[in-house]
Protein backbone atom coordinates (compact mmCIF):
# COMPACT_ATOMS: atom_id res chain seq x y z
CA UNK A 1 0.00 0.00 0.00
CA UNK A 2 2.97 2.15 0.47
CA UNK A 3 4.38 1.57 -2.79
CA UNK A 4 1.23 2.86 -4.39
CA UNK A 5 0.86 5.70 -1.96
CA UNK A 6 4.11 6.45 -3.15
CA UNK A 7 3.32 5.95 -6.76
CA UNK A 8 0.44 7.97 -7.04
CA UNK A 9 2.18 11.15 -4.88
CA UNK A 10 4.67 11.12 -8.04
CA UNK A 11 2.11 11.36 -10.59
CA UNK A 12 0.32 13.78 -8.64
CA UNK A 13 3.30 15.56 -8.30
CA UNK A 14 4.34 15.17 -12.25
CA UNK A 15 0.93 16.58 -13.60
CA UNK A 16 1.59 19.51 -11.05
CA UNK A 17 4.81 19.87 -12.37
CA UNK A 18 3.18 19.91 -15.85
CA UNK A 19 0.31 22.49 -14.96
CA UNK A 20 3.08 24.79 -13.16
CA UNK A 21 4.97 24.55 -16.44
CA UNK A 22 2.02 25.57 -18.61
CA UNK A 23 0.50 27.91 -15.89
CA UNK A 24 4.56 29.78 -16.40
CA UNK A 25 4.35 29.78 -19.97
CA UNK A 26 1.01 31.90 -19.80
CA UNK A 27 2.64 34.41 -17.46
CA UNK A 28 4.69 37.16 -17.36
CA UNK A 29 8.43 35.65 -16.00
CA UNK A 30 12.29 36.57 -16.58
CA UNK A 31 13.15 34.16 -18.86
CA UNK A 32 16.53 32.60 -17.56
CA UNK A 33 18.05 31.82 -20.64
CA UNK A 34 18.09 35.48 -21.62
CA UNK A 35 15.44 35.81 -24.08
CA UNK A 36 12.84 36.92 -24.58
CA UNK A 37 9.75 40.03 -25.85
CA UNK A 38 10.98 42.35 -23.73
CA UNK A 39 14.54 42.99 -22.77
CA UNK A 40 15.40 46.29 -20.25
CA UNK A 41 19.13 47.22 -20.27
CA UNK A 42 19.60 48.78 -16.70
CA UNK A 43 21.90 51.55 -17.40
CA UNK A 44 23.26 53.72 -20.02
CA UNK A 45 26.22 56.25 -19.03
CA UNK A 46 26.99 59.20 -21.19
CA UNK A 47 28.75 61.17 -19.19
CA UNK A 48 32.24 62.85 -20.18
CA UNK A 49 34.55 60.44 -21.32
CA UNK A 50 31.90 57.39 -21.36
CA UNK A 51 30.33 55.90 -24.08
CA UNK A 52 27.88 52.95 -23.85
CA UNK A 53 27.42 50.19 -26.71
CA UNK A 54 23.92 48.68 -27.67
CA UNK A 55 23.60 45.31 -29.37
CA UNK A 56 20.18 44.18 -30.23
CA UNK A 57 19.58 40.31 -31.69
CA UNK A 58 17.03 38.69 -33.29
CA UNK A 59 17.83 35.26 -32.67
CA UNK A 60 14.67 34.04 -34.82
CA UNK A 61 13.66 33.35 -38.43
CA UNK A 62 10.81 35.77 -37.98
CA UNK A 63 10.35 39.38 -39.25
CA UNK A 64 9.90 41.64 -35.94
CA UNK A 65 9.42 45.11 -35.50
CA UNK A 66 10.51 46.60 -32.05
CA UNK A 67 10.11 49.65 -30.08
CA UNK A 68 13.62 50.66 -28.29
CA UNK A 69 12.88 53.99 -26.34
CA UNK A 70 16.15 55.35 -24.25
CA UNK A 71 14.77 56.67 -20.69
CA UNK A 72 17.01 59.87 -18.72
CA UNK A 73 17.90 58.63 -15.42
CA UNK A 74 15.75 61.07 -12.98
CA UNK A 75 12.10 60.56 -13.72
CA UNK A 76 12.49 57.94 -16.58
CA UNK A 77 10.88 60.50 -19.17
CA UNK A 78 11.21 59.06 -22.54
CA UNK A 79 14.14 61.04 -24.25
CA UNK A 80 14.69 59.40 -27.43
CA UNK A 81 12.61 56.48 -29.27
CA UNK A 82 11.53 54.79 -32.45
CA UNK A 83 10.77 51.38 -34.23
CA UNK A 84 13.39 49.01 -35.76
CA UNK A 85 12.01 46.30 -38.15
CA UNK A 86 14.82 43.26 -37.91
CA UNK A 87 14.77 40.77 -40.53
CA UNK A 88 15.58 37.41 -39.37
CA UNK A 89 18.83 36.76 -37.62
CA UNK A 90 19.49 40.18 -37.69
CA UNK A 91 21.34 42.66 -35.18
CA UNK A 92 20.97 46.11 -34.46
CA UNK A 93 23.99 48.19 -32.68
CA UNK A 94 24.47 51.74 -31.64
CA UNK A 95 25.95 53.84 -28.95
CA UNK A 96 25.12 56.04 -26.19
CA UNK A 97 27.64 58.87 -26.13
CA UNK A 98 28.35 62.26 -24.84
CA UNK A 99 28.07 65.50 -27.50
CA UNK A 100 27.21 69.41 -26.78
CA UNK A 101 23.55 70.54 -27.82
CA UNK A 102 22.86 74.22 -29.41
CA UNK A 103 23.15 76.02 -25.74
CA UNK A 104 26.39 74.18 -25.34
CA UNK A 105 24.93 71.68 -22.98
CA UNK A 106 27.15 68.45 -22.77
CA UNK A 107 24.05 65.67 -23.19
CA UNK A 108 23.35 61.64 -24.21
CA UNK A 109 23.36 61.36 -28.43
CA UNK A 110 22.58 57.97 -29.62
CA UNK A 111 24.58 57.54 -32.36
CA UNK A 112 24.76 54.62 -34.92
CA UNK A 113 26.21 53.52 -38.64
CA UNK A 114 23.97 50.17 -38.35
CA UNK A 115 21.81 50.03 -41.83
CA UNK A 116 18.67 47.94 -40.29
CA UNK A 117 15.30 49.53 -41.33
CA UNK A 118 14.04 52.28 -38.79
CA UNK A 119 11.28 54.26 -38.35
CA UNK A 120 12.00 57.42 -38.76
CA UNK A 121 15.14 56.33 -40.65
CA UNK A 122 18.65 56.65 -39.45
CA UNK A 123 21.17 55.22 -40.49
CA UNK A 124 21.04 54.27 -44.61
CA UNK A 125 23.90 55.12 -46.75
CA UNK A 126 24.94 52.57 -48.94
CA UNK A 127 28.74 52.56 -48.70
CA UNK A 128 27.71 52.16 -44.98
CA UNK A 129 30.37 55.00 -43.93
CA UNK A 130 28.03 57.19 -42.62
CA UNK A 131 26.95 57.76 -38.98
CA UNK A 132 23.45 59.02 -37.81
CA UNK A 133 23.70 61.03 -34.62
CA UNK A 134 20.46 61.82 -32.77
CA UNK A 135 20.76 64.22 -29.21
CA UNK A 136 18.50 63.16 -26.61
CA UNK A 137 16.26 66.57 -26.02
CA UNK A 138 14.56 65.86 -22.36
CA UNK A 139 16.04 68.83 -20.85
CA UNK A 140 14.35 70.94 -23.19
CA UNK A 141 11.16 68.91 -22.42
CA UNK A 142 10.52 67.99 -19.81
CA UNK A 143 10.57 69.50 -16.21
CA UNK A 144 13.38 69.26 -13.88
CA UNK A 145 15.19 67.51 -16.29
CA UNK A 146 18.47 68.69 -16.70
CA UNK A 147 21.58 67.25 -19.63
CA UNK A 148 23.06 65.49 -17.05
CA UNK A 149 19.93 63.31 -16.43
CA UNK A 150 19.85 62.47 -20.27
CA UNK A 151 23.83 61.00 -20.26
CA UNK A 152 22.41 58.47 -17.62
CA UNK A 153 19.24 56.61 -17.27
CA UNK A 154 18.04 52.89 -19.26
CA UNK A 155 17.09 51.44 -22.22
CA UNK A 156 13.95 49.41 -22.69
CA UNK A 157 13.48 46.88 -25.79
CA UNK A 158 9.43 45.75 -26.76
CA UNK A 159 8.97 43.67 -29.44
CA UNK A 160 5.76 45.14 -30.98
CA UNK A 161 5.00 41.90 -32.74
CA UNK A 162 5.84 39.29 -36.40
CA UNK A 163 5.71 41.45 -39.60
CA UNK A 164 3.49 39.79 -41.80
CA UNK A 165 2.99 41.85 -44.30
CA UNK A 166 5.04 40.26 -47.46
CA UNK A 167 6.29 43.32 -48.87
CA UNK A 168 7.86 44.68 -45.38
CA UNK A 169 9.53 41.86 -44.91
CA UNK A 170 10.83 41.60 -48.59
CA UNK A 171 12.08 44.89 -47.80
CA UNK A 172 14.01 45.16 -44.68
CA UNK A 173 15.55 41.28 -45.46
CA UNK A 174 19.04 42.09 -46.09
CA UNK A 175 20.99 41.66 -49.02
CA UNK A 176 24.99 42.20 -49.44
CA UNK A 177 25.26 43.67 -46.44
CA UNK A 178 22.22 46.21 -46.97
CA UNK A 179 18.22 46.25 -46.65
CA UNK A 180 16.84 45.47 -49.94
CA UNK A 181 14.09 48.31 -49.72
CA UNK A 182 13.87 50.05 -46.03
CA UNK A 183 11.01 52.29 -47.76
CA UNK A 184 8.37 49.80 -48.12
CA UNK A 185 8.21 50.19 -44.18
CA UNK A 186 7.01 53.82 -44.95
CA UNK A 187 4.86 52.53 -47.91
CA UNK A 188 2.97 50.26 -45.33
CA UNK A 189 2.35 53.08 -43.03
CA UNK A 190 0.97 55.43 -46.11
CA UNK A 191 -0.70 52.71 -47.78
CA UNK A 192 -2.24 51.98 -44.36
CA UNK A 193 -1.30 48.08 -44.80
CA UNK A 194 0.53 48.83 -41.44
CA UNK A 195 -1.68 50.90 -38.97
CA UNK A 196 -1.56 51.35 -35.01
CA UNK A 197 -3.25 49.49 -32.26
CA UNK A 198 -3.84 46.66 -30.52
CA UNK A 199 -4.15 42.91 -31.90
CA UNK A 200 -6.93 43.36 -35.13
CA UNK A 201 -6.22 46.72 -35.55
CA UNK A 202 -2.46 46.73 -35.87
CA UNK A 203 -2.55 45.25 -39.20
CA UNK A 204 0.51 43.88 -40.63
CA UNK A 205 1.38 42.35 -37.62
CA UNK A 206 1.12 39.14 -35.87
CA UNK A 207 1.48 38.63 -31.73
CA UNK A 208 4.63 38.84 -30.41
CA UNK A 209 7.12 35.62 -30.05
CA UNK A 210 10.23 36.54 -27.99
CA UNK A 211 13.60 35.18 -29.15
CA UNK A 212 15.36 38.94 -28.58
CA UNK A 213 18.58 38.67 -26.90
CA UNK A 214 21.47 41.78 -26.61
CA UNK A 215 23.82 42.58 -24.52
CA UNK A 216 25.46 46.27 -24.02
CA UNK A 217 29.29 47.57 -23.05
CA UNK A 218 30.06 50.78 -20.97
CA UNK A 219 33.81 52.41 -21.57
CA UNK A 220 35.59 54.33 -19.71
CA UNK A 221 37.57 55.75 -22.81
CA UNK A 222 40.14 58.22 -20.34
CA UNK A 223 41.09 55.18 -17.94
CA UNK A 224 40.57 51.97 -20.31
CA UNK A 225 38.48 50.36 -18.51
CA UNK A 226 35.06 47.92 -20.02
CA UNK A 227 31.75 46.64 -17.64
CA UNK A 228 29.53 44.03 -20.04
CA UNK A 229 25.96 44.27 -19.10
CA UNK A 230 23.44 42.20 -20.44
CA UNK A 231 19.60 43.14 -20.26
CA UNK A 232 17.09 41.68 -18.06
CA UNK A 233 14.98 39.36 -20.43
CA UNK A 234 11.10 39.02 -20.12
CA UNK A 235 8.70 36.49 -21.63
CA UNK A 236 5.14 36.03 -22.52
CA UNK A 237 4.69 39.74 -21.64
CA UNK A 238 1.88 40.06 -24.69
CA UNK A 239 -0.40 37.74 -26.78
CA UNK A 240 -0.95 40.54 -29.19
CA UNK A 241 0.42 42.49 -31.18
CA UNK A 242 0.89 46.43 -30.49
CA UNK A 243 1.99 48.68 -33.49
CA UNK A 244 2.81 52.33 -32.55
CA UNK A 245 4.09 55.24 -34.34
CA UNK A 246 7.22 57.36 -32.46
CA UNK A 247 5.83 60.46 -33.56
CA UNK A 248 2.53 60.17 -32.27
CA UNK A 249 1.77 62.49 -29.80
CA UNK A 250 -1.28 60.48 -27.62
CA UNK A 251 0.63 57.15 -28.13
CA UNK A 252 4.69 57.90 -28.36
CA UNK A 253 4.88 55.89 -24.43
CA UNK A 254 2.62 52.80 -26.27
CA UNK A 255 3.86 49.81 -26.35
CA UNK A 256 4.66 49.85 -22.46
CA UNK A 257 6.10 47.89 -19.28
CA UNK A 258 2.39 48.33 -18.50
CA UNK A 259 0.36 47.84 -21.72
CA UNK A 260 0.80 44.09 -22.40
CA UNK A 261 -2.21 42.17 -22.06
CA UNK A 262 -1.00 39.31 -19.98
CA UNK A 263 -2.37 39.71 -16.29
CA UNK A 264 -0.63 37.37 -14.53
CA UNK A 265 2.73 36.66 -13.48
CA UNK A 266 4.90 33.44 -12.23
CA UNK A 267 8.29 33.37 -9.96
CA UNK A 268 10.11 30.91 -8.42
CA UNK A 269 9.92 30.99 -4.56
CA UNK A 270 10.45 28.63 -1.44
CA UNK A 271 7.63 27.61 1.09
CA UNK A 272 7.91 27.36 4.78
CA UNK A 273 9.40 23.69 4.27
CA UNK A 274 12.06 24.96 2.28
CA UNK A 275 10.57 23.23 -0.63
CA UNK A 276 10.95 24.92 -3.96
CA UNK A 277 7.53 25.76 -5.97
CA UNK A 278 6.21 28.16 -8.39
CA UNK A 279 3.70 30.92 -7.90
CA UNK A 280 1.45 31.90 -10.75
CA UNK A 281 -0.47 34.95 -9.34
CA UNK A 282 -3.82 36.82 -11.18
CA UNK A 283 -3.66 40.83 -11.08
CA UNK A 284 -5.71 43.36 -11.24
CA UNK A 285 -5.50 46.27 -13.66
CA UNK A 286 -5.06 50.07 -12.62
CA UNK A 287 -5.66 53.65 -13.25
CA UNK A 288 -3.20 54.68 -15.99
CA UNK A 289 -0.10 56.32 -14.04
CA UNK A 290 0.76 58.30 -16.91
CA UNK A 291 -2.72 60.20 -17.01
CA UNK A 292 -3.10 60.32 -13.11
CA UNK A 293 0.23 62.67 -12.96
CA UNK A 294 -2.17 65.59 -15.49
CA UNK A 295 1.13 66.65 -16.93
CA UNK A 296 -0.13 67.39 -20.81
CA UNK A 297 3.45 66.15 -22.16
CA UNK A 298 2.46 62.50 -20.99
CA UNK A 299 -0.48 60.57 -23.14
CA UNK A 300 -1.30 57.00 -21.79
CA UNK A 301 1.06 54.26 -21.12
CA UNK A 302 -0.83 51.12 -20.07
CA UNK A 303 -2.80 49.88 -17.32
CA UNK A 304 -1.42 46.58 -16.64
CA UNK A 305 2.17 47.21 -14.50
CA UNK A 306 1.70 44.90 -11.62
CA UNK A 307 2.51 41.53 -13.71
CA UNK A 308 5.46 43.24 -14.90
CA UNK A 309 6.37 44.52 -11.20
CA UNK A 310 6.27 41.33 -9.88
CA UNK A 311 8.85 39.08 -12.38
CA UNK A 312 11.28 42.03 -11.10
CA UNK A 313 10.22 42.18 -7.59
CA UNK A 314 12.88 42.19 -5.44
CA UNK A 315 13.04 42.75 -1.39
CA UNK A 316 16.55 42.56 -0.66
CA UNK A 317 19.13 42.76 -3.65
CA UNK A 318 23.06 41.69 -2.96
CA UNK A 319 26.10 42.17 -4.95
CA UNK A 320 30.05 42.59 -3.96
CA UNK A 321 32.20 45.77 -3.49
CA UNK A 322 35.67 45.91 -4.01
CA UNK A 323 37.45 49.28 -2.29
CA UNK A 324 41.02 47.90 -1.24
CA UNK A 325 43.78 50.73 -2.08
CA UNK A 326 46.49 47.85 -1.19
CA UNK A 327 49.38 46.42 -3.73
CA UNK A 328 47.99 48.82 -6.26
CA UNK A 329 44.92 47.95 -6.58
CA UNK A 330 43.37 51.10 -6.31
CA UNK A 331 39.79 49.41 -6.07
CA UNK A 332 36.23 51.41 -6.36
CA UNK A 333 32.62 50.03 -6.84
CA UNK A 334 29.39 51.94 -8.19
CA UNK A 335 26.19 50.28 -7.77
CA UNK A 336 23.10 51.10 -10.14
CA UNK A 337 20.27 50.61 -8.77
CA UNK A 338 17.40 51.15 -11.32
CA UNK A 339 13.37 51.36 -10.57
CA UNK A 340 11.95 50.41 -13.58
CA UNK A 341 8.48 50.17 -12.56
CA UNK A 342 8.11 53.72 -10.52
CA UNK A 343 6.96 55.60 -13.10
CA UNK A 344 3.86 52.97 -13.24
CA UNK A 345 2.63 53.83 -10.07
CA UNK A 346 4.57 50.94 -8.35
CA UNK A 347 5.69 51.41 -4.75
CA UNK A 348 2.91 52.18 -3.62
CA UNK A 349 2.58 55.66 -5.17
CA UNK A 350 5.27 56.89 -3.60
CA UNK A 351 7.77 59.20 -5.19
CA UNK A 352 10.92 57.70 -3.49
CA UNK A 353 12.12 54.71 -2.39
CA UNK A 354 13.63 54.31 1.46
CA UNK A 355 16.53 51.58 0.70
CA UNK A 356 18.71 50.72 3.73
CA UNK A 357 21.82 48.18 4.52
CA UNK A 358 20.30 47.15 8.08
CA UNK A 359 20.69 43.22 7.10
CA UNK A 360 24.86 43.83 6.53
CA UNK A 361 27.69 45.18 4.45
CA UNK A 362 30.14 42.19 5.15
CA UNK A 363 33.81 41.51 4.65
CA UNK A 364 35.09 39.13 3.07
CA UNK A 365 35.63 36.70 6.54
CA UNK A 366 32.05 37.05 7.32
CA UNK A 367 32.77 40.09 9.78
CA UNK A 368 29.55 42.32 10.05
CA UNK A 369 30.11 46.03 11.66
CA UNK A 370 28.16 46.59 14.83
CA UNK A 371 25.12 48.58 13.97
CA UNK A 372 24.70 50.06 18.00
CA UNK A 373 27.38 52.57 17.44
CA UNK A 374 25.63 53.56 13.65
CA UNK A 375 28.79 55.52 13.27
CA UNK A 376 31.26 53.41 10.90
CA UNK A 377 28.86 53.75 7.27
CA UNK A 378 25.73 54.23 6.24
CA UNK A 379 24.10 55.76 3.69
CA UNK A 380 25.13 59.64 3.33
CA UNK A 381 22.82 62.22 4.18
CA UNK A 382 21.10 60.56 6.43
CA UNK A 383 17.21 60.81 6.28
CA UNK A 384 15.98 63.04 9.54
CA UNK A 385 13.96 60.49 11.75
CA UNK A 386 15.18 57.62 9.69
CA UNK A 387 18.00 55.21 10.76
CA UNK A 388 21.57 56.15 9.80
CA UNK A 389 21.80 53.24 7.11
CA UNK A 390 18.74 54.85 5.55
CA UNK A 391 17.96 56.84 2.06
CA UNK A 392 16.40 57.79 -0.09
CA UNK A 393 16.58 56.83 -3.69
CA UNK A 394 15.05 59.44 -5.54
CA UNK A 395 15.52 58.53 -9.08
CA UNK A 396 14.32 55.78 -11.44
CA UNK A 397 18.38 55.28 -11.84
CA UNK A 398 20.32 55.58 -8.83
CA UNK A 399 24.14 55.29 -8.39
CA UNK A 400 25.39 54.01 -4.82
CA UNK A 401 29.38 54.68 -4.81
CA UNK A 402 31.09 52.80 -2.19
CA UNK A 403 33.70 54.16 0.53
CA UNK A 404 35.87 52.91 2.96
CA UNK A 405 38.07 55.04 5.67
CA UNK A 406 41.15 53.07 4.97
CA UNK A 407 43.84 56.03 4.89
CA UNK A 408 45.09 54.89 1.80
CA UNK A 409 42.11 54.98 -0.35
CA UNK A 410 41.56 57.39 -2.85
CA UNK A 411 38.23 59.58 -2.15
CA UNK A 412 38.39 61.48 -4.99
CA UNK A 413 37.75 58.68 -7.34
CA UNK A 414 34.67 57.28 -8.87
CA UNK A 415 33.72 54.35 -11.62
CA UNK A 416 30.67 56.14 -13.58
CA UNK A 417 31.31 59.80 -12.93
CA UNK A 418 27.73 59.82 -11.74
CA UNK A 419 26.94 64.04 -10.69
CA UNK A 420 23.55 62.64 -9.01
CA UNK A 421 25.34 59.63 -7.32
CA UNK A 422 24.89 58.72 -3.28
CA UNK A 423 27.52 57.56 -0.98
CA UNK A 424 27.57 54.60 1.78
CA UNK A 425 31.03 54.11 3.50
CA UNK A 426 31.82 50.47 4.47
CA UNK A 427 33.81 51.47 7.30
CA UNK A 428 37.31 50.21 7.45
CA UNK A 429 36.02 47.37 4.91
CA UNK A 430 37.59 47.04 1.38
CA UNK A 431 36.11 43.95 -0.19
CA UNK A 432 33.22 41.63 0.88
CA UNK A 433 29.51 42.11 -0.21
CA UNK A 434 26.31 43.60 1.23
CA UNK A 435 22.73 43.64 1.54
CA UNK A 436 20.32 46.61 -0.25
CA UNK A 437 16.84 46.14 1.83
CA UNK A 438 13.57 47.70 0.76
CA UNK A 439 11.02 47.18 3.78
CA UNK A 440 7.53 47.94 3.88
CA UNK A 441 6.86 48.18 0.15
CA UNK A 442 4.86 45.60 -1.31
CA UNK A 443 2.56 44.97 -4.88
CA UNK A 444 -0.62 43.56 -2.19
CA UNK A 445 -2.68 46.62 -4.00
CA UNK A 446 -2.87 44.93 -7.24
CA UNK A 447 -3.22 41.42 -5.70
CA UNK A 448 -6.47 39.26 -7.09
CA UNK A 449 -5.43 35.63 -6.60
CA UNK A 450 -2.54 33.57 -6.80
CA UNK A 451 -1.55 29.30 -7.07
CA UNK A 452 1.29 27.29 -5.75
CA UNK A 453 2.87 24.42 -7.90
CA UNK A 454 4.96 22.19 -5.96
CA UNK A 455 4.70 18.97 -3.53
CA UNK A 456 3.00 20.79 -0.41
CA UNK A 457 2.02 24.40 -2.39
CA UNK A 458 1.29 26.92 0.00
CA UNK A 459 -1.90 29.35 -0.05
CA UNK A 460 -1.08 32.87 -0.83
CA UNK A 461 -2.72 36.40 -0.23
CA UNK A 462 -1.93 39.70 -0.77
CA UNK A 463 0.55 40.03 2.53
CA UNK A 464 2.66 36.81 1.74
CA UNK A 465 6.31 37.54 1.15
CA UNK A 466 6.28 36.79 -2.41
CA UNK A 467 4.79 40.26 -3.07
CA UNK A 468 7.14 41.97 -0.91
CA UNK A 469 9.93 44.84 -1.99
CA UNK A 470 10.37 46.89 -5.14
CA UNK A 471 10.76 46.02 -9.00
CA UNK A 472 14.41 46.62 -9.43
CA UNK A 473 17.43 45.42 -11.81
CA UNK A 474 21.44 46.71 -12.03
CA UNK A 475 25.02 45.92 -10.96
CA UNK A 476 27.73 46.28 -9.28
CA UNK A 477 30.18 48.36 -11.40
CA UNK A 478 33.70 47.43 -10.01
CA UNK A 479 37.02 48.75 -11.35
CA UNK A 480 40.76 49.05 -10.10
CA UNK A 481 44.32 48.20 -11.20
CA UNK A 482 46.09 44.84 -12.17
CA UNK A 483 48.29 44.86 -9.22
CA UNK A 484 51.05 43.62 -11.25
CA UNK A 485 50.60 46.46 -14.22
CA UNK A 486 49.65 49.69 -12.69
CA UNK A 487 48.73 50.80 -16.08
CA UNK A 488 46.50 48.17 -17.10
CA UNK A 489 42.96 49.16 -15.71
CA UNK A 490 40.08 46.30 -15.42
CA UNK A 491 36.27 46.75 -15.16
CA UNK A 492 33.51 44.22 -14.33
CA UNK A 493 30.16 44.54 -14.02
CA UNK A 494 27.89 41.85 -11.77
CA UNK A 495 24.25 41.44 -12.05
CA UNK A 496 22.22 42.19 -8.36
CA UNK A 497 21.54 38.92 -6.58
CA UNK A 498 17.77 38.93 -5.41
CA UNK A 499 16.86 37.62 -1.78
CA UNK A 500 13.73 36.94 -1.07
CA UNK A 501 12.07 37.01 2.40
Amino acid sequence: MFKKNKVAMSVVTGILGVVGVISSAQAVHVNPDGTGQVLLFPYFNANDGYVTNVNLVNSTDQTKAVKIRFREGRNSNDVLDFNIYMSPEDIWTGSIKPTKDSSGNLVGTLSTGDRTCTLPALASCEDGKCVAEQAFTGQNVYKDVTAADTREGYIEVIEMGVVEDPTVKAGVLHSNGKPSNCKAVEDAWNKKTFTQGVGAAAKGLSAPTGGLFGSSAIINIKRGSAFAVDPVAIDNYSTQAQHYLSDDADNFLLPSLASGNVTSSSVMTKNSAGESEMVVTEWNKQTDACLALGDSLLPACGTNPYPMAHALLAPHLMNEYFLDPTDGYDGHTDWVVTLPMKKHGINQATKDVVANFENGIFDREESRASWAAKTEFGFSPVLTGKKADSSLLGREVNVVSFKTTDPSFDNTCDVLSSEARQLVSTGAFVSGWARLSFPGYSLSSGFKSAIGYGLNPSTYTAASNVYKGVPAIGAAFIEGNVSNNPSARFGDALPHKIQRD
